[in-house]
């Protein structure tokens, strides 16, 4: 009986995913017909690497959707995290590694401090993690000398991890590749997953279960936090210094990922959707660049996406609540 049930589960999935890919490769073909470069080797790695990045902190974004949560803070984390290590290796002369482990153990607390708050406090998430997304641009500037961008003390091998490659593959791929195979085992093969999903979708049951609600809540927002970290010290690495407003534009961008993946995947959110979400967006902003599209109706379309996925999964669980 519960092979006949996955078996179902796995066709109505593929059925929707292949009406979703086929939308993409619609999406790809029609900017290739106006610009043929689109298609071109740099473009398609310019895309993936877009995408990579992307796809780092949507990752976390996504656990803290599971537990029915968001994060508001993901953009200024990436910031500060990397403002501080640099900071210590520079002014601190602590060696490379140690800067590092400060800087994402910043990251960590601040996802202590979120996931404290809305799994013990019952402080609403969004509420929460504006906060902290505060007090993480507060930081910011302390760290920046009033919001300078930062250039020192970026050691040349660092650099390696955002603008390096490991034969024709681009660093920033590779790890991704390994965040998201660590995240997708956790979340889809083991029973964390559905403990994470649980926590969700029904908190009282979920409760009766035995499930710690509270553990994984406080989890999701420290890994959501770290994976923050990661894009932020990969970007500082491929562009060899550290601004405050690195990942401002990446905390919105990861929502619209995560929203655009559960659209588009059959209404579910989960890591590979995130993924797809990731990867359709990105070719979607490169296609309008590559037209000419200014990058102040960039945005604008941006906008339109968002209000348009919206009311789609609005739609989507209305219609599944009338079933």
């Amino acid at each position: 009986m519960k092979t006949e049930i996955k078996l179902e589960r796995s066709k109505l999935s593929w059925s929707g995913s292949l009406k979703t890919v086929i939308a993409y490769f619609v999406m790809v073909l029609f900017f290739f017909l106006l610009k043929p470069g689109y298609l071109g080797a740099s473009n398609i790695r310019t895309i993936l690497i877009q995408t990579a990045l992307l796809g780092i902190i949507g990752s976390g974004m996504t656990l803290a959707m599971f537990t029915g949560g968001v994060d508001m803070s993901v953009g200024a984390v990436a910031g500060v995290s990397t403002l501080a290590a640099l900071y210590e290796v520079a002014y601190g002369d602590m060696p490379l590694a140690v800067g590092l482990l400060i800087g994402i153990g910043l990251a960590a607390a601040i996802g202590l401090i979120n996931g404290f708050c809305v799994s013990q406090l019952g402080v609403a998430p969004f509420v929460a993690t504006l906060g902290t997304m505060f007090l993480a641009q507060g930081m910011q500037y302390m760290f920046s000398d009033g919001g300078q961008a930062v250039s020192y003390g970026i050691p040349k091998g660092f650099t390696f991890l955002g603008a390096g490659s490991l034969g024709p593959i681009p660093m920033p791929i590779i790890i991704y590749l390994v965040v998201f195979i660590i995240l997708f085992v956790v979340t889809e093969l083991t029973p964390a997953g559905r403990y994470f999903r649980g926590t969700g979708l029904n908190q009282f049951t979920s409760e009766l279960s035995g499930i710690r609600i509270r553990m994984y809540t406080l989890l999701s927002y420290v890994i959501c936090s770290l994976t923050a970290a990661i894009l932020g010290l990969v970007l500082c690495a491929s562009q060899s210094y550290a601004s405050p407003d690195h990942g401002n534009s990446f905390m919105m961008d990861s929502l619209l990922a995560v929203l655009l993946g559960k659209t588009l995947m059959n209404n579910k959110v989960s890591i590979y959707a995130t993924a797809f979400g990731a990867l359709f967006l990105r070719s979607f902003e490169n296609g309008l660049s590559m037209i000419g599209l200014p990058v102040t109706l960039l945005s604008v379309c941006k906008g339109i996406l968002l209000v348009v996925v919206l009311l789609l999964t609005w739609f989507v669980d209305k219609k599944k609540g009338k079933k």
